[in-house]
């Protein structure tokens, strides 16, 4: 009797690991579904319908995990969010300059925002956009600002600067931008030296993190004027060409005469 109930004991431990991992597996594939349904047709794609069909599950299989689609779209988002934010983490994870990585961190992650196809639905609801930034990207924010300190670009309290309404200065950032998408970089630019400006970067450090960051804008433009320039010299050269085959058959026909 005992062993029996020993058995049944660990029976009844190990039962519960099975629907968890298979609930956790379904959670995942409702969250991808929606996921490839944003990108691909937008917000208004979004029903319970088209995210069960694209997930292979049944309506109630759904409510078991996400009360509405707005509850499985923010979901979504948080994770989107948190990859791009591991991503970026992995791609500067060598640079030396600690400040520039949470410069360019935050204009990154303010372009992605600026450029997401459920920009309107989160800024509807700034509160799931607030929270989305504060579990995903804050923990990688407060690292690079930690790293910031240690490194001396700015004072111990700044991380407890940093840590009030943050994620509300960037969604401001865009709203305007939203309003004012040919304003986009400006905006970008004002966000990035007013957060600078609240943990306590100087005037001088802040004007150079700036100017690097501006850098590959004007190499992209640089390379657009020397391709036009590339352009017309190859056309007023095959204009002198044009004008000086002209010239040669006037000659001809004029010696015929």
């Amino acid at each position: 009797m005992s062993t029996g109930r020993n058995a049944a004991a660990v029976a009844a431990q190990g039962h519960p690991e099975r629907p968890s991992r298979r609930g956790r597996k379904t959670r995942r594939d409702l969250v991808d579904a929606t996921r490839a349904l944003l990108e691909e047709q937008g917000v208004a794609a979004l029903t319970v319908k088209a995210v069960t069909d694209r997930a292979d599950v049944g309506h109630g299989t759904f409510y078991h995990h996400f009360a509405s689609t707005e509850a499985v779209l923010a979901a979504g988002i948080e994770e989107s969010m948190r990859e791009f934010s591991e991503a970026m983490g992995r791609g500067f994870a060598e640079a030396d300059d600690k400040a520039w990585v949470f410069v360019a961190s935050m204009s990154s992650t303010f372009r992605m925002l600026a450029g997401h196809p459920a920009l309107g639905w989160m800024l509807e609801r700034p509160a799931v956009l607030a929270a989305a930034l504060r579990e995903a990207c804050g923990p990688f924010a407060r690292r690079d600002i930690e790293a910031m300190i240690v490194a001396g670009d700015m004072k111990a309290d700044a991380l407890g600067r940093a840590a009030h309404y943050w994620e509300w200065i960037i969604i401001g950032a865009l709203v305007d931008a939203a309003a004012r998408p040919r304003d986009r970089r400006r905006i970008e630019e004002s966000l990035l030296e007013l957060v600078l400006r609240i943990l306590g970067l100087g005037d001088a450090r802040i004007a150079a993190l700036l100017v690097r960051l501006q850098a590959p804008a004007r190499a992209v433009a640089a390379d657009r004027t020397r391709t036009a320039g590339s352009g017309n010299d190859a056309a007023e050269s095959k204009a002198r060409a044009g004008g000086r085959k002209t010239g040669r058959v006037g000659d001809k026909g004029g010696a015929k005469r």
